[in-house]
């Protein structure tokens, strides 16, 4: 398992992961309806070089999250860091 630790201050964003590898953190605002409605966050994130794979989650990311990447290759736990 390798913990994304990711700054909470910021949105989008570049995080190290627990063995020194890096990873590019996105998010976007996705709307339930054409007229509004419920809203959720997509979150995708990239690793750099490929290293590992990468995910795709909607929803809040929240201290201790456990996500599996997109064919369940690798696990990623959510971790706030403070820069």
């Amino acid at each position: 398992m390798l913990t994304l630790n990711i700054n909470a201050n910021l949105g989008n964003q570049e995080v190290v992961l627990s063995d020194n590898s890096y990873g590019q953190l996105s998010g976007i605002r996705v709307f339930g309806s054409p007229t509004g409605g419920s809203q959720v966050i997509q979150w995708t994130f990239t690793s750099t070089g490929h290293k590992h794979e990468g995910f795709v989650f909607a929803g809040n990311l929240t201290e201790g999250l456990v996500i599996d990447s997109i064919t369940g290759k690798d696990q990623y736990k959510v971790h706030f860091v403070i820069e």
